[in-house]
């Protein structure tokens, strides 16, 4: 079995239903699924928490909604739970070791995870080429999952999404989403083009999703790791992840709100054509381009 000092890393932009395919793969039982880390946002742990001590009031509760998920892993690991005073515990811990590179933190968390292998996904992760090539530097043996959804379906939900948290709409904020879904997967597929067929596989969340049993095992083969029936039965028990839900305050996050807030598995949508809202005010250039990184990616 692969050393959990090889991690997974789950690669895919917002809102490609990442964080319920990421509990789906957690349901095995020699795989633990981390929340969202951030753990390639920045170089030490420190980091981290530079935005939210210098953030003002209106921001400074979604810098540290963006912590929570590290937050939930340090307490889970170090202290056992994740109830409020772990959780707080966990941050005077992080602090204490904000010389830490996050290389260092991760490692800590696999070694507290050991012999499980880890397996983590962060949209942060593939936001910026410094902070993908700083994922494969410093782990340049770990395996990487290339998860892609639907550009259009895609493109809708991250809209919604920036509307409610940025406020920006029309033609402005369609392009911002497309340009996220095709930024996002261009850095991906070109920093993992070169890696052998055992370090990446591409998996298209409306299959896995749609019929786990059927998609499942492609990937577990490809892990090397043992399975049959009863496991993949329950690893489609998506609300049974440790990190689902959102604790008994009900203000613990990691991943997508909508799944922390109903974490059982439910149907998605089918993978359609690629065809854009006129009200979008896309270019032909930019609909061009997500066209043919789509049919790169399998979509018609």
């Amino acid at each position: 079995m692969p050393s959990s000092r090889q991690p997974v890393f789950l690669l895919a932009p917002a809102r490609s239903y990442s964080t319920v395919s990421l509990a789906l793969l957690s349901g095995h039982h020699d795989l633990f699924g981390f929340p969202e880390m951030v753990s390639f946002s920045g170089t030490t742990v420190g980091d981290l928490f530079v935005a939210v001590d210098g953030a003002n009031e209106r921001y400074r509760d979604f810098h540290t909604v963006r912590l929570s998920g590290i937050s939930r892993a340090v307490a889970e690991i170090e202290f056992g739970d994740q109830e409020p005073q772990a959780i707080q515990e966990a941050h005077a811990w992080m602090r204490r070791r904000s010389s830490w590179t996050m290389g260092e933190l991760f490692d800590h968390l696999l070694d507290g995870i050991d012999p499980l292998i880890g397996l983590e996904k962060s949209p942060e992760t593939v936001l910026s080429d410094e902070a993908l090539h700083r994922c494969l530097d410093t782990y340049p043996n770990a395996r990487f999952i290339h998860l892609t959804r639907h550009p259009i379906s895609t493109q809708r939900s991250m809209m919604s999404h920036l509307r409610a948290l940025t406020g920006i709409t029309g033609t402005a904020l369609a392009v911002r989403a497309a340009s996220s879904w095709y930024l996002a997967h261009r850095r991906i597929v070109s920093v993992t083009r070169d890696l052998p067929e055992h370090q990446v596989i591409r998996v298209r969340a409306e299959d896995l999703l749609g019929e786990p049993v059927v998609r499942l095992p492609p990937i577990l083969d490809w892990l090397c790791l043992p399975y049959d029936a009863e496991c993949l039965a329950r690893m489609t028990r998506t609300e049974k992840w440790r990190f689902a839900g959102m604790g008994r305050d009900r203000n613990l996050y990691g991943g997508d709100w909508k799944f922390m807030k109903s974490p059982e598995l439910r149907p998605v949508e089918r993978p359609g054509p690629v065809a854009f809202d006129d009200d979008w005010g896309l270019s032909a250039e930019i609909r061009r381009r997500i066209i043919e990184l789509a049919q790169e990616l399998g979509y018609e």
